[in-house]
């Protein structure tokens, strides 16, 4: 299975059954952490993706 292929609510359903998952055995303050440290990595992985996207477009010779 690829990320990519999978439609929109797939996508949904997967991200919910991954966190309901994770957070049975943790306490709210790790929830919370996680759910920062997740963020973080989701941002972080929009920066690269857009910073690539632009050097692409901007270096064409």
């Amino acid at each position: 299975m690829c990320l990519t292929d999978l439609s929109g609510c797939e996508l949904i359903s997967l991200a919910s059954i991954f966190s309901i998952t994770i957070a049975k055995n943790l306490s709210n303050e790790e929830i919370s952490i996680l759910g920062d440290f997740f963020s973080a990595v989701g941002d972080n992985l929009s920066l690269i993706s857009s910073n690539s996207t632009y050097i692409k477009n901007t270096r064409k010779c």
